[in-house]
């Protein structure tokens, strides 16, 4: 169970807030791009929202391994779900998967390397 805030525009506060600050940590990585997904975007934020985002990264680091690389480099204040992927992967996944198509085509772009 997380923390729970008293209302969902309190929660919905909290969440961008922290959205913020994870994507200048991000930035400083020197991620490809960053999507924000789920209820977030949705604006359906209820008291116990989290915060779903696709991270796009060029690195040879086995999957888990680079989760735990950005987990411990953005250490979540908020409950934060994190999916990070290869520009090849993320390519290949908007084909093969519907629920990565489905966050990628319903998502926000919140980050994007030069743009």
């Amino acid at each position: 169970m997380g923390y729970r805030t008293p209302d969902s525009a309190s929660r919905a506060m909290l969440l961008n807030s922290e959205l913020n600050r994870v994507v200048e940590i991000l930035k400083t990585r020197g991620v490809e791009k960053v999507i924000l997904f789920g209820q977030l975007v949705d604006g359906r934020v209820g008291s116990t929202g989290d915060i779903d985002l696709i991270i796009v990264e060029n690195t040879d680091r086995r999957f888990l391994d680079r989760l735990g690389d950005v987990y411990s480099a953005v250490q979540p204040r908020v409950a934060t779900d994190l999916l990070v992927y290869t520009p090849d992967e993320i390519e290949r996944l908007v084909g093969e998967s519907s629920f990565v198509r489905e966050a990628v085509l319903r998502g926000r772009v919140v980050y994007e390397k030069n743009s």
